[in-house]
């Protein structure tokens, strides 16, 4: 598995190694290499569609008399476009926050250029125009910086600089080594007055180029540099490639500082991080300001007394009431009673909406807080709130934890969307607080029926039945909420463009308590071959087992398959008549160490009649790197075992 680099690093002139070697490596903007501008592929990778030539920041804290300590970040950033695909890379935002008029960034000093190599041997410059650079308020509270750089072409290198300063100083911003495209240099340097002690983590594969600190009266300079990067794209079955970037980020511990008494300890536990969000305005606070639910409460009471019933309806009544815009968070944007106005808010306006609703119901409900699949993997060990981005509901019944997610359309009570299943959040309380599991509780289920006649000119013709139940279904129904019924047929019908539907019906489309179902009556042209006396059709009609999703004969990461799987298929055929089965595949039945996966492979002959069943099962969802080639091997044996044939021979003929 994976392991995180969690370095600590105290951030103390005790403890400071003093480095021989030089400081830093500076950039002069405008002055580029000419080999940049005559390369046309980078020779570590050559599929690489842009390189990062060099990453460079800095960050100091600083003081004035008007401002008090503040955070000033520099980057200065040049890019190699390779190939076309890469234009779009040359437009830049640069976010920052603006909260208060004493707790905010800014961001200025931006310069960029565009340098191309033309053919007659000369560099044209195309400087960036002030007027191209645009400013725009994306939320409450964040703003971007977007600009564009000029004239790019293939073989240009694009170079930008820009100035950050942040009155945020205890949670400094992160920095990302590696990208998905190669960098060839990377470097950070962070500077501090004495008095600040910051905690230093490190994650990722990757070894520093650079590891070194100095300090020089008043300050401590550190300074790290990562070289030849490999891009870090995302792959199949990967949550999000920023679980494995190399990266380090910041936790202020201690200040010591002239104007206070004594150390000031910043680093929090667990239990102090619920206290906040007990008492924050757009968290605990706002669940208790839920006086306009307690009408629709009494009314849902009311219709059941039933606990697991009224926390359905409950549930049900936010998914219809309000519409997700999206955007994840563990705090509510404007409160809850304008998002209940507005029918629409973020995820902490729906699932702390029904948490308080759950309430004014008299049932004891929770926040719980987490950290999404897209978000990275949470550390239990270093309590940050920055490292959340959602929040669902809890309630506790009949000693089982009811997980609810007002967000996810098409899953039952209970069941919460893939994004959440991601090892545990944080039950936020103010006397027993405790982390809750976020495991799957429901499989991604599908079956297929096929009852298909096999006619003398190789036609198949007959009915197919596919059912979905669990997160198969979810994904259906998801699908369905955003396009109309008759595009969802269509797209399934895509499927199989050699397929002619004479009928399909969609069945149980709004209700994710029963198994969606997918029927219809189908002729195939095509499916079988002819050659002479004899007939060769692929045992099952599906295009699940064409190709393996596992290409590389190696994996760096873990697969993730979001929830444990079960296909089943089973085709009944009817041979035309004067034809007998003359081979068909061999029975199976594979499985990976620990039955974590099974396969299994049946077919059988009666008469005129050939049933054929195919059954994949994975009872777990995530496999390690050291897991990887038993898992692609079983799965060229369950594609290769697809990709035999059924041979039917004519009989004599009497």
């Amino acid at each position: 598995m994976f392991s995180l680099r969690l370095a600590n690093y105290w951030l103390t002139l005790s403890c400071l190694l003093l480095s021989a070697c030089g400081f830093s490596q500076q950039l002069t903007f405008g002055q580029i290499d000419y080999n940049d501008l005559t390369m046309r592929m980078y020779p570590a990778d050559s599929s690489a569609e842009a390189v990062v030539l060099s990453d460079i920041g800095k960050t100091a804290i600083l003081q004035n008399d008007s401002r008090g300590y503040y955070a000033e970040y520099q980057r200065h950033v040049r890019i190699k476009i390779l190939k076309k695909s890469a234009f779009e890379r040359s437009t830049i935002t640069v976010p920052f926050y603006r909260l208060r008029s004493d707790l905010r960034e800014e961001v200025r000093d931006i310069q960029g250029s565009t340098h191309t190599l033309l053919a007659d041997g000369s560099v044209k410059v195309d400087q960036l125009n002030k007027d191209a650079i645009f400013e725009e308020r994306r939320t409450e509270k964040l703003y971007i910086k977007r600009f564009t750089l000029p004239n790019v072409r293939e073989g240009s290198v694009i170079e930008f600089t820009y100035t950050l300063t942040s009155d945020f100083v205890f949670e400094l911003r992160e920095w990302d080594f590696q990208r998905d495209i190669p960098v060839r240099w990377s470097q950070y340097e962070l500077n501090l007055i004495a008095g600040f002690e910051y905690r230093i983590l490190f994650q990722g594969f990757e070894p520093l180029a650079v590891d070194e600190n100095q300090s020089s009266g008043t300050m401590i300079h550190y300074r790290w540099a990562m070289k030849n990067l490999v891009a870090l794209r995302e792959e199949d079955f990967m949550a999000t490639p920023d679980n494995y970037r190399a990266k380090v980020w910041f936790e202020l511990v201690r200040t010591t500082l002239p104007h206070e008494i004594g150390p000031r300890n910043y680093a929090k536990k667990w239990d102090d991080l619920d206290k906040l969000l007990l008492v924050d305005s757009q968290f605990g606070l706002a669940i208790n300001r839920t006086g306009f639910l307690k009408e629709t409460a009494a009314t849902l009471r009311k219709q059941s007394a039933d606990t697991l019933q009224q926390v359905t309806a409950a549930y049900q009544f936010i998914q219809k009431a309000m519409s997700w815009n999206k955007r994840r968070a563990i705090y509510t944007e404007d409160g809850l009673k304008k998002a209940f106005e507005a029918k629409t808010g973020n995820t902490a306006d729906l699932n702390l909406m029904l948490v308080g609703l759950l309430r004014e119901m008299g049932l004891e409900a929770f926040p719980v807080i987490l950290s999404t699949k897209q978000n990275g993997t949470l550390s239990k060990e270093y309590p940050l709130l920055s490292r959340f981005d959602y929040v669902i509901a809890l309630v506790n019944w009949g000693g089982k934890d009811w997980l609810l997610d007002a967000c996810g359309p098409g899953l039952r009570a209970g069941v919460l969307p893939v994004h959440c299943l991601n090892g545990e959040g944080r039950l936020v309380h103010i006397r027993h607080p405790r982390w809750v599991s976020l495991s799957p509780i429901e499989k991604r289920r599908e079956s297929g029926q096929f009852l298909l006649k096999i006619t003398k000119d190789g036609q198949l013709d007959g009915s197919i039945t596919v059912t979905q139940s669990g997160y198969a279904a979810a994904d259906s129904r998801q699908v369905l909420k955003e396009i109309s019924l008759e595009k969802f047929r269509q797209a399934f019908k895509s499927q199989s463009p050699d397929w002619q539907w004479n009928e399909l019906v969609v069945l149980n489309a709004d209700s994710s308590y029963l198994p969606l179902t997918i029927k219809g009556h189908v002729t195939v042209s095509e499916a079988v071959s002819r050659i002479e006396n004899r007939l060769y059709l692929r045992p099952l009609p599906i295009s699940d087992y064409a190709k393996n999703p596992f290409k590389s004969p190696e994996r760096r990461f873990p697969v993730d398959m979001g929830v444990p799987i079960e296909k089943v298929y089973v085709a009944s055929y009817t041979l035309p008549e004067g034809y007998k089965v003359e081979e068909v595949p061999r029975n199976i039945a594979l499985a990976l160490p620990g039955n974590v996966g099974r396969f299994s492979f049946v077919t059988g002959v009666e008469g005129r009649n050939l049933q054929i069943s195919s059954r994949l099962v994975f009872s777990k969802a995530i496999f390690g790197p050291e897991e990887y080639g038993a898992l692609r091997e079983f799965y060229n044996q369950i594609i290769a075992k697809h990709a035999e044939q059924v041979v039917l021979k004519k009989t004599d003929e009497k």
